[in-house]
């Protein structure tokens, strides 16, 4: 999946500044220094926003494989108020993506963030290694970091493929019954329409918390793997929903599987890879509340407005460029 949550045509307005929390990038230039003397580890140009929980599955990766590559974050999406101009939004106003990164309409022409490239390729210079193509997809992201560093110490992918196989499908399955039922939650404005969408979002994470398998984390495994990356940026957001829709829709603990879920969502927040990729949760309050007023203009919350799933969203019926 992409980030839904994307730019506008480009513009030549001020860009965004990088989030003042985000360390990240220099701890892991810094971390680099453990790999074998004499061995340049891999780097990338991470065209990322701070806000964008697809976005978020890679910066997960990134720092899983931390001790293995490098990155420069480029903060490539920026938001702007608009008076509203379309009935379909029941507000005075609408936020729209006001500037997109030149970099990434250059690497990704969506505009839709992650996107990854190479150095060499960033920087057109071939005596920097094989000139490539950009990364894109959160999901893709994710394994292609993991294939990149071959694993690393503690490989996010299974050895086995016929376990790769289901923890494909297992992040699929999350993607479209967790992490798009999320945006039905804020963007529809009908009270009937957020709670069908948090019913079946719930049932979603007590499915997930069943194929825990005894856990800490998905399967059985000791250590975070595609599913959990591919969850966890919304499991951390979810506490949203009490904030702009009430103490009813807090995530329950009535079932054996949404037990198991908050166990697991406990042990990903203790790790301090993890925890150090999470924004400020007062700002991220303030940025989501673009769609649980219904004002967002992105191809998601276009989509949910006219009856989709997030993950429907089309890039040709959905598109913002005007």
């Amino acid at each position: 999946q992409r980030c839904a949550e994307e730019a506008q045509p480009t513009d030549t307005r001020t860009p965004p500044p990088p989030p003042p929390w985000l360390r990240i990038v220099k701890a892991t230039a810094m971390a680099a220094k453990t790999l074998a003397a004499g061995v340049k580890p891999p780097h990338l140009i991470y065209m990322s926003a701070w806000f964008c929980p697809f976005a978020h599955r890679a910066t997960l990766a990134l720092q899983h494989h931390k001790t293995h590559l490098t990155y420069e974050w480029i903060e490539a999406l920026g938001w702007e108020k608009r008076v509203a101009s379309d009935e379909c939004v029941q507000t005075a106003h609408e936020n729209w993506y006001h500037f997109k990164a030149p970099e990434l309409m250059k690497w990704n022409p969506l505009g839709m963030v992650p996107t990854l490239v190479s150095e060499a390729s960033f920087k057109e210079d071939p005596s920097l290694g094989p000139l490539t193509p950009a990364v894109r997809e959160s999901l893709v992201a994710i394994e292609f970091v993991d294939e990149l560093v071959r694993g690393g110490e503690t490989p996010i992918m299974p050895s086995c493929p016929y376990e790769r196989a289901r923890d494909r499908v297992a992040a699929e399955a999350v993607n479209k019954t967790v992490c798009s039922k999320y945006y039905h939650v804020l963007v529809r404005q009908e009270a009937k329409e957020q709670r069908e969408g948090f019913d079946a979002l719930v049932k979603g994470l007590d499915v997930f918390g069943e194929e825990l398998a005894g856990g800490p984390f998905f399967a059985g495994r000791s250590s975070p793997g595609l599913v959990d990356y591919a969850l966890f940026p919304w499991a951390h957001r979810l506490p949203v929903f009490e904030h702009y829709r009430g103490a009813t829709f807090a995530i329950p603990r009535n079932t054996p599987g949404l037990l198991a879920y908050h166990g697991w969502l406990k042990a990903m927040e203790s790790l301090p890879h993890v925890r150090d990729t999470c924004p400020p949760w007062a700002d991220y309050l303030a940025h989501i509340g673009r769609y649980a007023d219904g004002s967002a203009r992105s191809k998601v919350a276009n989509a949910v407005r006219d009856g989709r799933d997030a993950h429907q969203y089309d890039d040709d019926k959905d598109d913002t460029s005007h």
